[in-house]
């Protein structure tokens, strides 16, 4: 587990692995991973933590967690190592002669270069363009149908008090501001500036911690930030609207048929896709964004069997 949305993915499959075989999770600390793992009880082992947003310390702390990977399997060694494109782990796992997969649903980030090449099985959504897996050099390929989101969602139920317990008024929007700390993007676009113009008109707006600075700008412009962790899903299932400066729960937003937006600067294949499907609208200017009152629960599932699809790819790697 290298980043929050890993806690939710591998959960579900995690508790369907268990019955079968001995599961040892790692996590890394960054973000809101070891805080969503507490929440969830899940036992982990942890495997060192984030580097800071410059490259050197980003490759620095990398390879100190591959020597922790190394140390810490340097007895029995796992038969399969999982992850979604934790690049440390797929480095150890290649050092150590361990087979490992890896998944990923991101075409734009270009540490694909290495998780790519140094993976025996590379796990793709359909999409994902055959272009950059030749570019990333990935070697044995296998697609999924449906979003990684639908793993964890497709048993999702709503929480009625949700809207008391956070006082909600309508209308109401969650938004989640970009990463200022990744690879491949850098700032906040038209970010601050949408959920500003949206308060000005009386709309209940929300933000979701996620940078080390989100919390002074959000005191400058006098909008709410919500602590972590916290269940996001219910959240974006009672805004009328979530505005996203990532993937995860923008697609999230999608499956759970909350209106989505998105100011994500460098979008990748899947945002593309939703696009154009009419699931997903990208903000270009403040204009952009029109708030209703959401209506009846109409989630968008692509594919209803999509955790039993994903169990039997781990499945056969370790065959």
């Amino acid at each position: 587990m290298a980043n929050s949305p890993h806690v939710m993915f591998f959960r579900p499959i995690i508790e369907v692995l268990q019955k079968d075989f001995n599961v040892f999770i790692t996590a890394r600390d960054f973000s809101e991973t070891i805080s969503l793992l507490r929440m969830l009880d899940i036992n982990y082992i942890p495997v060192g933590r984030y580097g800071g947003r410059g490259k050197i310390g980003k490759v620095i702390s990398t390879f100190k967690r591959v020597k922790g990977f190394i140390n810490l399997f340097k007895g029995e060694k796992p038969n399969l190592a999982v992850s979604h494109n934790s690049y440390d782990q797929i480095l150890a796992s290649r050092l150590m002669g361990i087979r490992n997969i890896t998944f990923m649903d991101y075409d734009k980030q270009p540490a694909n270069h290495l998780a790519f090449r140094l993976s025996d099985i590379v796990v793709v959504q359909e999409w994902f363009p055959e272009d950059a897996l030749r570019q990333f050099g990935a070697k044995r390929v296998i697609r999924y149908k449906g979003l990684k989101e639908e793993v964890y969602l497709r048993d999702f139920k709503p929480d009625a008090e949700i809207p008391r317990k956070f006082n909600i008024k309508r209308p109401f929007v969650l938004a989640r501001p970009p990463s200022t700390s990744s690879l491949y993007q850098r700032g906040y676009g038209i970010f601050w500036e949408v959920l500003k113009t949206l308060k000005d008109k009386g709309v209940d707006v929300r933000v979701l911690h996620r940078n080390p600075e989100d919390e002074e700008i959000c005191k400058d412009l006098n909008l709410p930030l919500l602590s972590k962790p916290i269940d996001a899903p219910q959240l974006i299932f009672w805004a009328d609207a979530f505005i996203g400066g990532g993937g995860t729960m923008t697609r999230e937003a999608v499956i759970l048929g909350t209106p989505a937006y998105s100011v994500l600067p460098m979008p990748g294949f899947l945002d593309r896709k939703l696009e154009d499907l009419g699931f997903l609208k990208f903000i270009r200017g403040v204009e952009d964004v029109k708030i209703d009152l959401k209506g009846e629960f109409k989630p968008h599932f692509f594919n209803p069997n999509i955790l039993e699809d994903i169990v039997k790819i781990i499945k056969d790697a370790l065959s």
